[in-house]
């Protein structure tokens, strides 16, 4: 009862706040007339009262949305400021920035129409015909069409002649090239390289990366089986299609509209006792991917048997990611020396009596980290393409095995550059990856800074620590005909 009466007595002291004594009190009394206020004539200015728009807890109510100050009074309205406000509404918002918003897309930089002026026009049209011809005769064919379809003068003045140059098939990257800078305009459809067209997706925006992938398409071709589908080669039995790369760029770059997030490309899979694992991002408009492949690796392996852990016995290809170069590299061989460093499982003092009369305390009590040599340790960028590894010794728990619990795999990491999705003939990086561009260095493209550095410090905010050296020092090329790898 007591803290009711003070919470009466606390709001009624809130509502007195702001008014006058004599209105406190509900009545005016007799004051001195030194107290009392000065009459106001009619024809001046009314008192600005100090306590008009203080709420209860001494603040000025004001709108968010108003341009009312908090300081002073109220400032009188501004009609003309009014006006000038509604002057535009959305009124150059195209369909697509309406589709966009529609989707619930926040892009910090919204696209805005240019209307042409009929002055920019009558500029144009002022030049002649010729002059215009000789201009885009300095440019390449893909550069002209760009420029004869901007308007409808300038189609007239340039003609139609650099679009018949670009439909030839010794232009034909020169077409991809000018069908590339019309990307941003079509999201619901994508690029087919092999037609040199835009199709339709068939699911916009829910597209799904299937192992299956043929029966699965992105669009539908016409070419389909006339046609070899862009693809890349992952691990064994799983490849990405070059749509995929596509998408997830197309999404980074211009909107979500045009492709898929990166993340929904990341997978895992058991295949043949190795345990892949997937993780994508975009750099800098270029699709990087990490592959992590690992396999409990029993101590002791015979040479047989470190073929039978790496190697698939139909093509006698690792089960893990490679990229084209790795039989001139060192990259078996590392392999090879990781497992040599698998340290032995314990050795109990009756076990050892049984072989002989001796007790050897370091066989009963063997250290379980591996101890990798100065060989295999260091991380590997393969100097023909954008692609590092990293091959690792490491305890990892085997929940199938109540015994024993944990066990050492062997866990060969790659990061490499997929390229910015241009084109699967004219991109450096996908082109040096399939091995077919034999002039990419990757010490002087990808510079100082590893693609391992990139993508690590961006998911986990740390960088491999080892240091990075060529995986192929000697410059070998030997390809099948040398048995190293093997």
């Amino acid at each position: 009862m007591a803290a009711d009466t003070s919470s009466r007595s606390w709001l009624s002291r809130l509502r007195h706040i702001g008014k006058r004594p004599e209105e406190r009190r509900g009545r005016v009394q007799d004051t001195p007339r030194r107290l009392q206020r000065r009459h106001v004539p009619e024809n001046s200015q009314e008192v600005v009262d100090r306590q008009a728009g203080i709420n209860e807890l001494g603040e000025y109510e004001h709108s968010i949305f108003s341009d009312a100050t908090t300081l002073v009074g109220e400032r009188p309205r501004d009609h003309t400021e009014m006006l000038h406000g509604l002057a535009h509404h959305d009124s150059f918002d195209s369909i697509v920035d309406v589709a966009r918003g529609q989707a619930g897309e926040h892009d910090d930089v919204q696209r805005v129409a240019h209307q042409r002026s009929e002055k920019h026009e009558r500029m144009i049209a002022s030049l002649p015909s010729s002059i215009w011809q000789i201009i885009a005769s300095y440019l390449d064919y893909a550069s002209a069409a760009s420029l004869a379809i901007s308007s409808k003068t300038l189609l007239e003045k340039v003609t139609s002649e650099p679009l018949q140059h670009l439909h030839q098939p010794l232009n034909r990257p020169q077409l991809i090239r000018f069908l590339n800078l019309l990307d941003a305009d079509l999201p619901w459809h994508l690029l087919c390289f092999p037609c040199a067209k835009y199709h339709f997706r068939n699911n916009p925006g829910r597209e799904k990366l299937h192992t299956d992938f043929v029966n699965h398409p992105v669009f539908t071709c016409p070419k389909v089986y006339s046609s070899t589908l862009p693809r890349i080669r992952l691990t064994h039995n799983r490849e990405l299609p070059y749509a995929f790369i596509q998408l997830a760029i197309r999404y980074t770059l211009h909107s979500p509209l045009h492709g898929i997030p990166p993340e929904t490309l990341c997978r895992r899979w058991t295949d043949s006792g190795w345990q892949h694992q997937t993780r994508y991002m975009v750099h800098e408009g270029h699709l990087l991917v990490r592959i992590r492949s690992q396999i409990f690796a029993p101590p002791n392996l015979t040479e047989t048997g470190e073929r039978h852990l790496l190697y698939e016995r139909q093509n006698y290809t690792p089960f893990f990611s490679v990229c084209a170069h790795w039989r001139d590299g060192e990259l078996m061989r590392l392999c090879k020396c990781a497992l040599s460093h698998v340290p032995p499982p314990p050795q109990s003092y009756l076990r050892q009596l049984r072989a002989a009369p001796s007790v050897n305390r370091s066989l009963a009590h063997p250290g379980m980290l591996a101890r990798q040599c100065d060989d295999c340790r260091p991380a590997r960028r393969c100097p023909e393409c954008p692609s590092e590894y990293l091959i690792e010794v490491n305890l990892v728990e085997d929940r199938n095995d109540a015994r024993m619990r944990f066990k050492h795999a062997l866990v060969v990491t790659r990061w490499c550059d997929l390229g910015d999705g241009k084109s699967p003939s004219a991109s450096p990086e996908f082109c040096a990856i399939k091995g077919e561009k034999a002039d990419y260095d990757s010490f002087s493209n990808v510079g100082r800074r590893a693609v391992a550095g990139v993508f690590e410090s961006k998911m986990s905010g740390a960088i491999p620590g080892q240091r990075m050296i060529s995986l192929n020092p000697k410059n070998v090329k030997s390809g099948e005909q040398g048995h190293g790898w093997y």
